[in-house]
């Protein structure tokens, strides 16, 4: 379990993080969402926004500053 409590401390002393996986994304430390479609979405960070595209987006968990999304992703880009 060591290990564990030292992987998550390290990322959240980060202001944001995101991760990528076969068919999700997690984000972390995201302001607003601007946009939360099937096939967009867009996240609101301090300095800059996240687009995500894909299809077949569904939010699978979400709280304050944190958010779970399934789908195809096809692109991810970032606007200054």
């Amino acid at each position: 379990m060591h290990l564990y409590k030292t992987i998550k401390s390290f990322l959240f002393d980060k202001d944001y993080f995101i991760d990528v996986w076969a068919k999700c994304i997690h984000v972390f430390g995201f302001i607003d969402i601007g946009v939360l479609e099937e096939k967009e979405i867009l996240l609101i960070f301090e300095n800059f926004k996240l687009k995500i595209s894909g299809f077949d987006f569904r939010v699978l968990k979400l709280t304050k500053n944190e958010i779970l999304i399934e789908g195809e992703l096809e692109s991810m880009s970032v606007i200054r």
